[in-house]
């Protein structure tokens, strides 16, 4: 004769699924606002974590043709011209999610249309 008992049926799970890492470069975002005079510029610069602390980060700008980065602070850069990354100093690597922190330079020509792009770790 076929069981009088029902199959047992498995219970939905009770513990979410584990998140998974944000792809390299989904650690952080970076927005950038400029302050544009004839001749130079001022440009800051907030990085923001997302939902995962951040520690250590680097944020790359390709500058404008004829823009050229004089000084920089909070932040260490590859170079003054063309494709520059910055990367945190000491005291601003470390980020809580959702947290931000800003770092600035200023240069000489023209600094619309930097588009910044941030990765963690």
């Amino acid at each position: 004769p076929p069981p009088t008992t029902p199959p047992p049926t498995t219970p939905p799970p009770t513990t979410p699924p584990p998140t998974t890492p944000p792809p390299t470069g989904g650690g952080c975002a970076a927005a950038v606002s400029v302050n544009q005079w004839t001749g130079g510029f001022v440009a800051t610069v907030r990085v923001t974590a997302g939902t995962a602390p951040v520690n250590g980060w680097t944020v790359t700008m390709t500058l404008p043709s004829g823009a050229s980065i004089t000084s920089v602070w909070s932040a260490d850069r590859s170079g003054n011209t063309g494709t520059v990354q910055f990367t945190n100093v000491a005291y601003n690597g470390s980020i809580a999610p959702g947290q931000s922190t800003e770092f600035g330079y200023q240069g000489t020509g023209t600094g619309t249309g930097m588009i910044p792009t941030c990765s963690a770790g």
